[in-house]
């Protein structure tokens, strides 16, 4: 377009912007453009959805994890976890005579990527992302560690045995056939 034309040449409906005027256009934009990518952010930190996702209560085959004398229930084993299994690893906690969800590990073709848990308050630590063992996305030094972000757990019953069994041998003997964790 030849850039001499005047106004009565130009094609109708069309206006000719001041350089200033379409700076601040452009600069409008680009201030309002991360306020669109909000939603999407706080979506990436929502609940994930899928396989065993949405368990309110540990099925029969949960694994069991011991710590501080109480016993929690995970669900799948990370034994059971394979580059098949896409979902979610919940840890239950027990509350009165019911279960509570502490923890959801959102494991993608069997790679653990992310954390989520409604107790956990920190923005920050929910960000937290990874991929094949290596924290991707978010500070490595308050990411939990990816080696732990699958929970290992004995299988189901070794809490009730093995009380017993440490009365019954030292804490360095082996554990009850069964109750590795793995």
């Amino acid at each position: 377009m030849d850039k001499h034309r005047t106004q009565e040449q130009m094609p109708r409906g069309f206006v000719r912007l001041s350089s200033a005027t379409t700076i601040l256009r452009v600069a409008c934009l680009l201030m309002c453009l991360p306020l669109c990518m909000l939603p999407a952010r706080a979506a990436d930190i929502e609940k994930p959805v899928g396989k065993n996702c949405g368990l309110a209560s540990p099925p029969a085959a949960a694994g069991e994890e011991m710590t501080h004398g109480v016993t929690l229930r995970v669900y799948p084993r990370a034994k059971d976890i394979d580059t098949r299994y896409s979902g979610c690893q919940a840890l239950f906690a027990p509350e009165g005579e019911k279960w509570i969800v502490l923890s959801l590990t959102e494991v993608v073709n069997g790679d653990a990527v992310r954390v989520w848990s409604t107790y956990e308050t920190d923005a920050e630590a929910l960000a937290c992302r990874f991929k094949k063992g290596k924290v991707v996305h978010g500070n490595p030094d308050t990411c939990p560690a990816p080696e732990f972000i699958l929970v290992k757990s004995m299988a189901p019953g070794c809490a009730r045995i093995l009380p017993g069994a440490a009365t019954q041998h030292t804490l360095a003997a082996p554990r009850p056939p069964g109750c590795e964790y793995d």
